[in-house]
């Protein structure tokens, strides 16, 4: 490397490629650690799993319901026959 050009903590600022290689796997390896930092940060998400729980409620009142609704027609059929 020539001694014109400056060097910043040991990061050439040329233009090679392999310079150029090596700013992107540090800024890649930069942006892993944010992005793991905030996954590690993120408030708990409560809304998710209470619309999980919510689903799971409505279908089985929808299966209650049903059952409900067959149990009834098959003891009017029975009456109506007897």
């Amino acid at each position: 490397m020539n001694n014109d050009l400056p060097n910043l903590n040991g990061f050439p600022t040329d233009n090679l490629p392999s310079t150029k290689l090596k700013y992107d796997i540090v800024a890649s390896k930069f942006m892993t650690g944010i992005e793991n930092h905030h996954k590690r940060n993120a408030p708990v998400s409560l809304s998710n799993d209470l619309g999980l729980i919510g689903a799971v409620l409505k279908g089985l009142v929808a299966l209650i319901v049903m059952l409900a609704a067959g149990i009834w027609w098959v003891l009017k059929k029975h009456k109506n026959h007897s």
